[in-house]
């Protein structure tokens, strides 16, 4: 019968710290991956992405967000 071994706790651990010590490692091979994405804009020298347009040195989106819980039924008069 073979042998089962637990990770444990101290093994939980350990590979928790490997985790860390190799992230800024791996992070080096992706540098421009980023939590935030830029969108500022200048126009005639940095353009927005596709799907957005230039508004007062920020990105807009030309197709906004749709809220339905604003949708008022229209009243016939």
């Amino acid at each position: 019968m073979a042998r089962q071994v637990g990770l444990g706790l101290v093994g939980l651990f350990m590979v928790f710290f490997l985790v860390l010590l190799a992230a800024p490692y791996v992070k080096a091979f992706f540098p421009s991956v980023s939590g935030f994405e830029d969108m500022t804009c200048k126009e005639g020298e940095k353009p927005c992405p596709e799907g957005y347009f230039c508004e007062q040195t920020t990105c807009v989106p030309i197709l906004p967000r749709y809220n339905i819980n604003n949708v008022q039924p229209k009243e016939d008069d």
